[in-house]
């Protein structure tokens, strides 16, 4: 779809960049610009960099763009979905031209299903409060949550039978196949129609970064099974970077400087009704390194809260290797046998939970700990067992001193020299590289873009540069450089530099549905890094200095065809060598001058 560009500029006038990014990405303002750590790879640095236009660019892994371009990154979506969205949001009527007739074909329309979760959400909330949810809210009211948690959550009841939810959405003009798509119903076995996935449940709504439902999860009242029933993956729902409590816990984990990660949504609202506001919990998977790198962006700091008995530590075993590689500071409350977050909480109350928060084990300690439950460390045997365990975990670390800390450490726990921990880790990493399957990783190398942009030739990025401050200098370059370029994100740029307005923002705009891959973040680097712009002089030199690399080529392309001839007989190089002579000529009068980029 097309939007007109008089409807994407209003939209972008619409929103404030500064807030919508900070929704997801923790920002603090350095100097004219905001920083925070890029939602798009982990890092303990903060690299990640916007400024009040909207424009964006991390200078640790190179992505960048405007803020269409980071709705579409962050969500998934294409750039005609991203406008659409922020449109919404900012209260900007859609052209009635442009809304169009619903899809018919394979397509996917995420805003019905976005709509068709809204409506559900809704339904469910109604339904708690209606006769039907009086045994849910006594259940909740028994498990000790109060009105105010259960309305900051969205929590809602869906009621037996097969087909509530069904009916009342179809009323409101939606079709069987959207409720399919967005998750909300199933095919029967016998392909006989369809019936409501959630049932006699209390139902948690999970939003996104901006608080739309998107998929939910539902407990039962009793004991009946499965106890907890989640969405199935949809068009709008990936459970492996959606974290449930996520939004709600931002300013919790921004106070407190820590993510607490438990289990299970009853675990998450027990910790807030006590006062705990910096806690999420994963949806009914494991705690993947893609949750990881999601929380990255607002802390670096994790305390992992999970069941007391043997499969709780495991889980929190295995969690404690998805953070590390991040560089999180991963800390682990030792709950009694038994306990979870919940009931504990309603035995020990806030102040028993702060302490154990205050006990917890660091990452190392815990580690040590569970080595020690699975085998004598006073045994040889045993400490060879241990010791490969936990160097395990230290492959996952990124950093060298981290990475010698940990081993120093380890050494002191299990009293083995460190002469030996380093040749055992050693050991490990070479078969790790041999045979990588058999090893974590969790932590795979994020695409270099900043590597990319590093290749853009010196001489057209530093024109680049001085475009961007100075688009009146553009007739006078280009006829001076003409077709010298060779970099096609350099050329991307200044095409849209010509063609789309001086000011960085509607270059990005005009770059939508470019080909040329990373013009967006070579725009976003230039514009955002800290370099004075070039001067007058400096820019004409470096035009100077793509027209002789130009120039160079042309004559090393005529020497082969004359040495081709040559060993031929045939062809005129006659008029060859006369061609090269006035190219030498130029080349000749183009000499490099002196001229630094602020001299």
């Amino acid at each position: 779809m097309a939007w007109p560009r008089s409807f994407i500029d209003e939209v972008k006038r619409s929103a404030d960049p500064v807030r919508l990014i900070g929704e997801v990405v923790e920002l603090k303002k350095r100097g004219t610009r905001w920083v925070g750590l890029c939602p798009f790879h982990q890092e303990k640095t903060p690299s990640f960099t916007v400024n009040d236009e909207g424009l964006w660019h991390c200078f640790g892994c190179g992505e960048g763009g405007d803020l269409f371009k980071f709705v579409q990154q962050h969500e998934g979506i294409d750039f005609a979905e991203a406008v659409r969205s922020l449109a919404e949001l900012g209260g900007v009527l859609i052209p009635e031209s442009s809304r169009g007739p619903r899809q018919q074909g394979p397509k996917i329309d995420r805003e019905r299903i976005l709509q068709a979760l809204r409506a559900a959400a809704d339904f469910y909330v109604a339904e708690l409060q209606g006769k039907r949810g009086t045994a849910a809210r006594a259940y909740l009211a028994g498990r000790g949550f109060d009105e105010a948690v259960a309305s900051k959550f969205g929590l809602g009841f869906a009621p037996g039978g097969w087909g509530a939810l069904q009916d009342a959405l179809e009323k409101r003009g939606f079709t069987i196949a959207e409720l399919e798509l967005a998750g909300l119903v199933r095919k029967r076995a016998d392909g006989s129609g369809v019936y409501d996935l959630l049932r006699d449940r209390v139902v948690f709504p999970i939003g996104d970064n901006r608080g739309r439902p998107i998929a939910f999860s539902g407990r039962v009242l009793g004991d009946g099974e499965p106890k907890y029933l989640n969405s199935p993956e949809t068009p709008v729902f990936n459970k492996s970077r959606t974290l449930y409590g996520l939004r709600e816990a931002r300013d919790g984990m921004r106070q407190t400087g820590f993510v607490m990660l438990v289990e299970g949504q009853l675990d998450l609202l027990a910790c807030v009704q006590h006062g705990f506001t910096n806690v999420v919990a994963p949806l009914g998977t494991a705690f993947t390194a893609e949750h990881a790198r999601v929380l990255s962006s607002h802390t670096a700091k994790a305390v992992i809260a999970f069941d007391g008995d043997n499969a709780g530590r495991a889980a929190a075993e295995r969690t404690v290797g998805v953070f590390l590689p991040g560089g999180f500071q991963v800390t682990v409350v030792q709950l009694p046998n038994g306990k979870d977050p919940d009931s504990f909480l309603s035995e020990s109350g806030a102040d028993g939970m702060s302490e154990a928060l205050r006990r917890s084990l660091p990452a190392l300690g815990f580690l040590v700990t569970r080595a020690e439950e699975r085998g004598d460390l006073r045994s040889p045997k045993g400490k060879a067992q241990a010791l490969e365990s936990l160097l395990g975990f230290v492959l996952q670390v990124e950093d060298r001193v981290e990475r010698a800390e940990w081993m120093g450490r380890i050494g002191d726990a299990l009293e083995i020299s460190r002469h030996l921990v380093e040749a055992s880790f050693s050991e490990l990493r070479q078969r790790a590289r041999r045979h990588p399957a058999g090893y974590r990783d969790e932590h795979a190398a994020v695409p270099s873009a900043a590597a990319q942009l590093a290749e853009v030739p010196l001489a057209e990025r530093d024109l680049a540069r001085a475009l961007l401050s100075h688009a009146d200098w553009l007739p006078e370059l280009r006829a001076i450089y003409g077709d010298g370029v060779t970099d096609p994100r350099v050329g991307a740029l200044l095409d849209a530099l010509e063609t789309g307005g001086a000011a960085p923002e509607q270059i990005e705009t005009a770059l939508q549905g470019c080909e040329v891959q990373g013009a967006s973040q070579l725009l976003t680097r230039l514009v955002l890094e800290d370099a004075e712009a070039p001067t007058r002089a400096y820019a004409v030199s470096c035009a100077e200095a793509i027209r002789r690399g130009a120039l160079r080529r042309e004559l090393r392309r005529l020497q082969k065809q004359i040495e081709a001839m040559q060993q031929s007989g045939e062809g005129e190089i006659d008029a060859l060598d006369a061609r090269k002579m006035a190219l030498a000529r130029k080349l000749e009068m183009l000499k490099p001058s002196p001229t630094g980029p602020n001299h």
